[in-house]
C-alpha cells in the first residue's frame, strides 16, 4: 500500500509538473509576442510608406495619463476619432485583425480610454469615472488632434458604448466636428437589454436549448434602481445566450474566445497590458455603467449641430436595432442617415467591412 501511494505521488507531481511546464511555455510565448510597440505601415515589400504615421502615445486628459494608438497610410488624411465599446473595452486589437483597410482613407487615433487598456490603472480616482469627465476628455483630445495634425475640424465615431460618448459629445461640442459615425447605437440601454432578454429567451425556446431555458428563467431582469452588482450578475448569463444566439460582438460569433485571442496577438500591447485588459474592462464597467443604463437619450438629445449617420446591424441584439432607428427617426440633423447592415449583428464595422468603409468614405468626401 505504501509503495502505492509513492507511486500514485509520484505520478501526480509529474502531472502538476507537466501542466506548471506548459503554463510556463505559454506565458513565454505570449511575452514574446507582447512587445507593447507600434508596426510600422508598410508597402508589399514589408517597406514603410513614407508620409504615414504609426506611432503609440502617452498624454495627458484631465489630469489623467491616456493613450493613444494612431495610424494611417496618409498623415495629410483627416483624421478620425474612434471612440471604444465597453465600458472599459479598446477595440484597436479587433479593428486590426478586421478593418485595417480604414487606415488607407483616414489618420485614425483609436483612444484607450481613461480605466481601460493601455489606459487602465488602479491609482486612477474612482471619483473620476463618470460620464461628464469622459465627455471631457473626449473634448480636450478632439482640440488636441485638431491642433496637432492642422486640422479645422476632425471626425467623431463611436462604437457601442462609444457611440453614446461620442454622440453627447458632439451634441455638447459640435464645433470640433464635420460629422458624427456611430455604430451599435446606444440610446436608451434600459429599453434594450428589455428588448434583448426578450428577444434571446424566445432564441432558446425556438432552438429547444435547454440548457439556455433553464439558466434565463433563474435570472431576474434588474429594476431600474439596480446597481451595477446586479447588472453583472444578469449580464454575465444573458450576454452569453445573446453571442450564442448570433446577436452579440458579431453575428457569426457564438463565443469569446475569437476576441480574446485577438487581444493576446496584439504587439502593441505588452505582456501586463493584455493581463489588465479585463480588470480595467471591470473596472470600467463598474462606474460607467449606471451612467449608461439610465440615461435615456430621447429626451437629452432630439436635434443635433452635426450630420449624424447611424450604422446599425439587422441582428444587433447588445444594443438593438429598434430601439437606434426609432431614436434615428425622431432626430433632427442638418444632414443623417441610417444604415441597416444585413448580415451583421453590434459590429458591422468589422463584420461588413467593405460596405462600411465605402459609405464613410462617400460621407467624407
Amino acid at each position: 500500500m505504501k509503495k502505492l501511494i509513492i507511486k500514485i505521488g509520484k505520478v501526480f507531481m509529474y502531472f502538476v509538473g507537466g501542466i506548471l511546464i506548459i503554463f510556463l511555455i505559454l506565458a513565454i510565448s505570449l511575452w514574446i509576442k507582447s512587445p507593447g510597440k507600434a508596426e510600422p505601415i508598410t508597402d508589399f515589400n514589408g517597406e514603410t510608406i513614407a508620409g504615414s504615421i504609426s506611432t503609440i502615445e502617452k498624454i495627458m486628459l484631465g489630469g489623467q495619463e491616456q493613450y493613444l494608438i494612431i495610424r494611417g497610410k496618409d498623415a495629410t488624411k483627416p483624421v478620425m476619432l474612434f471612440l471604444h465599446g465597453g465600458p472599459g473595452s479598446p477595440e484597436y486589437a479587433f479593428m486590426k485583425a478586421t478593418n485595417q483597410t480604414i487606415e488607407n482613407d483616414f489618420v485614425m487615433v483609436y483612444w484607450e480610454q481613461r480605466g481601460a487598456g493601455k489606459s487602465y490603472s488602479k491609482n486612477i480616482p474612482v471619483e473620476s469615472m463618470n460620464l461628464d469627465q469622459f465627455i471631457s476628455d473626449t473634448k480636450e483630445l478632439s482640440e488636441y488632434l485638431a491642433k496637432r495634425f492642422n486640422q479645422e475640424k476632425i471626425y467623431i465615431m463611436g462604437h457601442s458604448w462609444g457611440s453614446f460618448l461620442g454622440i453627447l459629445t458632439a451634441f455638447q461640442y459640435p464645433e470640433l466636428f464635420h460629422a458624427y459615425f456611430g455604430i451599435g447605437q446606444v440610446c436608451y440601454q434600459y429599453k434594450g437589454e428589455q428588448i434583448s432578454f426578450e428577444w434571446v429567451k424566445e432564441q432558446a425556446i425556438k432552438q429547444n436549448n435547454k440548457k439556455a431555458i433553464k439558466a434565463l428563467s433563474e435570472i431576474t431582469f434588474p429594476d431600474s434602481l439596480a446597481g451595477v452588482d446586479k447588472w453583472q450578475d444578469y449580464l454575465m448569463v444573458e450576454r452569453n445566450y445573446v453571442t450564442q444566439f448570433g446577436g452579440g460582438v458579431t453575428h457569426e460569433m457564438t463565443g469569446m474566445w475569437p476576441v480574446i485571442k485577438m487581444v493576446l496577438d496584439l504587439k502593441e500591447y505588452t505582456f501586463g497590458e493584455k493581463m489588465n485588459f479585463m480588470p480595467g474592462s471591470l473596472f470600467s464597467l463598474k462606474y460607467l455603467w449606471t451612467d449608461v443604463i439610465n440615461k435615456n437619450l430621447f429626451n437629452d438629445i432630439d436635434s443635433m449641430q452635426v450630420p449624424v449617420y447611424i450604422f446599425q446591424g439587422k441582428y444587433d441584439y447588445q444594443t438593438p436595432y429598434s430601439v437606434a432607428i426609432d431614436f434615428y427617426d425622431q432626430l433632427k440633423a442638418p444632414q443623417k442617415e441610417f444604415f441597416t447592415f444585413e448580415n451583421s449583428a453590434h459590429s458591422p464595422v468589422m463584420e461588413e467591412v467593405e460596405r462600411f468603409n465605402a459609405i464613410v468614405l462617400e460621407k467624407t468626401k
